[in-house]
């Protein structure tokens, strides 16, 4: 009687590590037939950071104005690129089923956002700049 439940508990306990064993598999994806080209996607994905950095600077109170906003801005982005919604999502879990290939996608988004922003920068300190000489000039004018 004994020799029962030491056999189901061997079955289960087989069954359990051969489970557990396929769940830690990395499941492999194919390439989509309308992949995107990886400097085409880092274009993309730039441009979907700054959509998303827009709508979050907007600070509307309504979430589903966000919503509707990045949307209308995502779209827009489709069409620049002239690229569907089906073939972006299938090339971005494409992209980030291989990590390799990802982080260099990532390194080029990265690099472009950091391009954008010095100029940015640059003009924030000329402004402060000015602003900074602004008291100077009127210590001046009160003499």
């Amino acid at each position: 009687m004994n020799a029962r439940p030491c056999f189901l508990f061997r079955q289960w306990g087989l069954f359990l590590l051969i489970t557990l064993m396929m769940a830690c598999q990395n499941p492999t994806v194919e390439a989509p037939k309308n992949l995107i080209p990886e400097d085409q996607m880092a274009r993309i994905l730039t441009e979907i950071h700054l959509a998303e950095a827009r709508v979050t600077k907007l600070n509307r109170m309504a979430q589903d104005s966000n919503t509707l906003i990045y949307k209308h801005l995502e779209k827009k982005i489709f069409r620049k690129f002239q690229v569907d919604t089906a073939a972006y999502s299938k090339s971005y879990s494409y992209y980030a089923s291989n990590p390799e290939q990802f982080a260099a996608i990532y390194k080029q988004v990265k690099a472009e956002l950091e391009k954008r922003k010095k100029p940015a920068d640059s003009s924030r300190t000329t402004d402060s700049g000015r602003t900074n000489r602004l008291p100077a000039r009127l210590k001046n004018l009160k003499k």
